[in-house]
């Protein structure tokens, strides 16, 4: 694909720190200096909409012709707007989109597959600074070495390309592709070599992902995520230095995989890493709970065994401390990131201070759900001690150890889906939602205005986004997989 007329040479982390770049092969002398891993000059794949340019051609075209000429054929650029040229026809019939050049008989076929997979890599997780920084994908994309790489691509390309221009015949040719990575990506993991090589594991994600779009089930996608869990669990934390229905603990809450990745470069730890930190704990101790609670149907217990009462107890107090301890990190991160973004929290000047933010508060609610279970009606969660400074601007988000109750925190939450669903943010903007929404609609009553709305809100996710599973959220009946008491308290 040829560049286009004003795209930078430069190297890739340049562009996107948007610096002039020295071009200096294989890495850039800007990039040394500043510190900055330089991510080389691959090409780069666009996606060029070229519906504009066609209509303005298309209307010059026909006031330069005279009525009744012969050579004139029928151009449907869009859906009810039909107008006429001699260069080329489009036919749309039902959802299929057809661009022919007479002379050479050449249909869109021929390309569908780069352009799908330009339309991904460049729309995919696009934000409102320009892409998110996913170089995984595009790399996997261009690994024309492996099977499964570039079957995973072609399926999601063409998944994502047909889902958002309502091109079903193109959405429905995915599942072929989708059918050659599964067989693929089975094929790589009986080879040892194979099985250890990180290709292994973003083929993995890109059908993750896949199963995040197409959704015909939420089975699929976890199936997947599985996986890709058990994968990275193997190869273990040291391999990765260089690069929820889940009730049961992560293996990513142990304290190896929170520090050793980034042992060679810790400045490369975001504020975002450490609250996924936390993330990361809170299965764990949804899983306590559900132990907790069958302990205490456990025979011994209702027969006042004095062993089962005391190993109830000791499990009680145990996670006590730890909820108590992950509220202490969760509000003190919270004053940290407040202070890293004074005058940026509200109103939102980036996507990525929007998404920690709405991060922290899906993450509040289920601790304090959590807390509910243990501790009971005594626990408090404005109670718990923290060592923040004075001073620190919040603007109209709560500030730690404030907000009323979960409806409270659940309402923040709503606040910010108008500003991820911009246009200019709304893929990636979508996609970050979909956690959080998904922990708000536990906290309101099925059929009340709220839930009513944040039920729409999803659609639209899946419609302007592609993320269908926040539709399939819905259709599976919306089920709170938490006590009404604890989410709202």
């Amino acid at each position: 694909m040829a560049r286009g007329p004003g795209m930078s040479t430069g190297c890739r982390t340049c562009r996107r720190r948007r610096v002039k770049c020295d071009e200096r092969h294989p890495g850039c002398t800007r990039c040394e200096k500043a510190n900055y891993h330089c991510e080389g000059y691959t090409r780069d794949h666009r996606f060029i909409d070229e519906n504009a340019r066609t209509k303005r051609f298309v209307k010059k075209e026909s006031k330069s012709k005279a009525p009744g000429n012969s050579n004139l054929v029928s151009v449907s650029v869009s859906p009810g707007v039909e107008t006429r040229t001699t260069d080329r026809s489009i036919e749309r019939a039902g959802s299929r989109c057809e661009i022919v050049n007479p002379a050479f008989g050449l249909g869109l076929q021929g390309f569908e597959e780069d352009i799908c997979t330009s339309f991904l890599l460049s729309h995919l997780l696009s934000g409102d600074t320009g892409f998110l920084p996913v170089p995984w994908m595009r790399e996997h994309a261009e690994n024309t070495g492996s099977l499964s790489a570039q079957t995973s691509i072609r399926a999601l390309g063409a998944l994502y390309f047909g889902k958002l221009h309502r091109l079903n015949n193109i959405a429905d040719r995915s599942h072929s592709f989708y059918g050659k990575a599964l067989v693929a990506l089975n094929s790589d993991l009986q080879q040892t070599e194979k099985a250890w090589s990180l290709s292994v594991v973003k083929s993995a994600m890109i059908l993750g992902l896949y199963e995040f779009i197409d959704c015909k089930s939420t089975s699929g996608w976890m199936k997947h995520a599985g996986g890709v869990s058990k994968l990275i669990e193997m190869r273990g934390p040291y391999r990765h230095q260089t690069f929820m229905d889940r009730r049961k603990r992560c293996f990513l809450e142990h304290e190896d995989w929170k520090t050793v990745p980034y042992e060679l470069d810790p400045g490369a730890k975001t504020s975002l890493n450490y609250l996924h930190d936390i993330l990361c704990d809170v299965p764990g101790l949804v899983e306590d709970v559900g132990a907790l609670k069958e302990l205490a149907q456990a025979q011994g217990l209702v027969d006042g065994d004095a062993d089962a009462v005391r190993r109830k107890r000791q499990l009680e107090l145990e996670l006590s401390q730890k909820v108590l301890m992950e509220l202490k990190m969760l509000y003190e991160w919270r004053a940290a990131w407040a202070m890293e973004n004074q005058g940026g929290c509200y109103p939102f000047q980036i996507l990525m201070i929007a998404n920690g933010v709405t991060i922290y508060n899906a993450i509040l609610i289920l601790l304090r759900w959590i807390g509910y279970q243990v501790i009971g009606p005594t626990f408090d969660p404005a109670g718990v001690y923290i060592d923040v400074p004075e001073g620190i601007e919040y603007g109209p988000l709560y500030a730690p150890r404030e907000a009323p109750n979960g409806q409270a925190i659940a309402m923040e939450i709503c606040r910010a889906v108008e500003y991820h669903l911009e246009e200019e943010r709304k893929s990636a903007g979508g996609f970050f939602l979909l956690f959080p929404l998904s922990v708000a609609c536990q906290v309101f009553e099925p059929g009340s205005r709220e839930a009513e709305w944040l039920r729409e809100v999803l659609d639209k996710v899946a419609d302007s986004s592609g993320f269908e599973i926040g539709r399939r959220f819905w259709a599976d009946g919306a089920k709170h997989y938490f006590s009404k008491g604890g989410l709202i308290s």
